[in-house]
């Protein structure tokens, strides 16, 4: 079966590519000036339903004290004021702020644990406090309040540590040693699914956890930067099995969220055929979640795996539920920030095919150099909104959940290709091969539950363009974020336009009403 799959990917990554050869070829043929762009967003072809747009309450929400500070953040990422996202990643402690042992210097990157350590560590009961995590608690509801969330996801980095082979939420004491000790297995299930009836109970809608993150990871030896743990892939699947019956066994209302790999690729594909090869672990996946990390300029391998998908997994939900830029290189108002993520957002939508899309981090320390959308230099109570927030709410304000994503082709004369010097062998036979050097100009749509079509699109060139719109006609509006404007409403077009302005190095959402 992995045979087959690799050597699927290695066809559609070379037909892509030979179809982008041919597109710029193509276009040089004929004149076409790249200076103008004909952009068609096909109304019958509908791809995916939009589900969800969220970020994560990690490393963040229990470094907020302040009532009214909570209120502010919760109502700039979960109102309708601000980004109206209604997803909420809540952060299931390992307990590491309160272990004796614990080695990780950065005290966002601990929380508490709702388990109560010293009974457990004598009776191997589990009981709770759930009076602790009080300010990350407070981040929650202060967001419900706001009406927008309906998805809340458990998650955890790691194990409650009393439950690990080194005894610390941080990882092993050697990089790459699995950390959830085998016979803690039945414990760590119970801990989860024992938090989540608690939240069920206060009227939080928890609708997915997810106990494992990033398991390919080293995680531990010399680095303890924050709770983490490393499994195996058998693991991962001995986890999720245990997990799937004790969801049964409780006939609790929640879903598994899994394997959360750390990026496109094997591991990836990898955890989702073994979890949905085993019935009792399929009927308890809700989504199929992964991080886009490292895979920013990654066109072809993105495309490869979104047909993989949707070939072997048509039915399957899946969620972006991670991203930032790795390495953090723009400064937070830097409009390069801000385009590199809306460029990610619009890959994974359009390449992957995913259905909702999380964000990490919401909120972090850092100032200029902060990689989150909400930036704060030490003091949580003194923030700025970034590029990145912006380039997100390009998305979020105008595509709502129960949208559904549209084909759009676009015309674009300078997609810059070079043939490798390594050649591809497939099936007996040698096949070149084309890297994309340069694409800078990206579109997707989207027609709303209203019937309102948006297009959202990110120019990276220097140079501005003039953007056609072959089949709309209607009234639009047009919001531009670049260096000088946030989310500024910049033009407004009455029936019968020809064409927008879209400027240099900007992202641009036009809404057809």
């Amino acid at each position: 079966m992995i045979k087959n799959r690799t050597v699927f990917i290695q066809k559609t990554i070379y037909y892509v590519l030979l179809f982008l050869f041919v597109l710029s070829t193509v276009a040089g043929w004929f004149g076409v000036d790249a200076s103008t762009v004909n952009v068609r967003m096909d109304i019958l072809d509908r791809e995916q339903e939009i589900t969800g747009w969220g970020t994560s309450a990690a490393w963040w929400a229990q470094m907020v004290e302040k009532e009214e500070t909570a209120d502010e953040y919760a109502r700039l990422l979960y109102s309708e004021d601000g980004l109206g996202l209604n997803v909420y990643r809540y952060n299931v402690g390992a307990g590491e702020a309160e272990n004796p042992a614990n080695r990780v210097w950065n005290k966002s990157r601990v929380a508490e644990s709702f388990l109560i350590p010293e009974v457990y560590a004598e009776t191997s009961k589990l009981e709770y406090d759930f009076t602790k995590d009080a300010n990350a608690q407070q981040m929650l509801f202060k967001s419900l309040d706001y009406g927008c969330v309906d998805t809340v996801v458990l998650f955890a980095n790691s194990p409650h540590y009393l439950m690990t082979v080194s005894g610390q939420a941080s990882g092993g004491l050697e990089p790459a040693q699995s950390n959830l000790k085998k016979e803690c297995y039945e414990d760590f299930a119970d801990y989860m699914l024992d938090i989540a009836e608690y939240f069920i109970g206060e009227g939080v809608p928890v609708k997915y956890i997810s106990p494992i993150n990033e398991p390919q990871w080293d995680w531990g030896g010399e680095w303890v930067g924050q709770e983490a743990c490393h499994y195996e892939i058998d693991e991962v699947i001995e986890v999720a099995r245990v997990f799937a019956r004790k969801i049964n066994e409780r006939d609790i209302n929640v879903k598994l969220s899994m394997a959360e790999s750390g990026q496109v690729g094997d591991h990836a594909m990898d955890c989702m055929e073994l979890l949905y090869a085993d019935e009792e672990i399929a009927a308890v996946m809700g989504t199929y979640a992964y991080h886009s990390y490292w895979t920013d300029d990654n066109f072809a391998l993105k495309y490869a795996f979104g047909n993989y998908l949707k070939t072997k997994f048509p039915c399957v939900e899946i969620e972006m539920s991670e991203w930032c830029e790795l390495p953090c290189s723009h400064e937070t108002q830097d409009i390069e920030a801000g385009l590199i993520m809306a460029r990610t957002m619009c890959e994974d939508i359009t390449l992957t095919g995913v259905n909702s899309w999380t964000s990490w981090v919401a909120v972090n320390e850092g100032g200029v150099k902060a990689d989150s959308m909400i930036a704060v230099d030490g003091d949580y109570n003194d923030f700025e909104l970034t590029k990145r927030y912006y380039a997100m709410a390009h998305y979020t304000k105008f595509i709502p959940v129960g949208s559904k994503v549209i084909d759009t082709d676009i015309s674009v004369a300078d997609i810059e290709m070079e043939k490798a010097w390594w050649t591809q062998w497939i099936d007996d036979k040698e096949y070149p091969v084309y890297n994309v050097l340069k694409n800078d100009f990206y579109v997707s749509g989207y027609v709303t539950p209203d019937g309102d079509y948006v297009a959202v699109i990110i120019n990276e060139a220097e140079e501005g363009r003039k953007v056609r719109f072959d089949n709309f006609w209607n009234n639009a509006e047009v919001y531009t974020t670049d260096a000088e404007k946030n989310l500024e409403l910049t033009a407004e077009k009455g029936i019968g336009f020809k064409s927008i302005e879209i400027g240099p190095k900007s992202i641009t959402t036009v809404v057809f009403s």
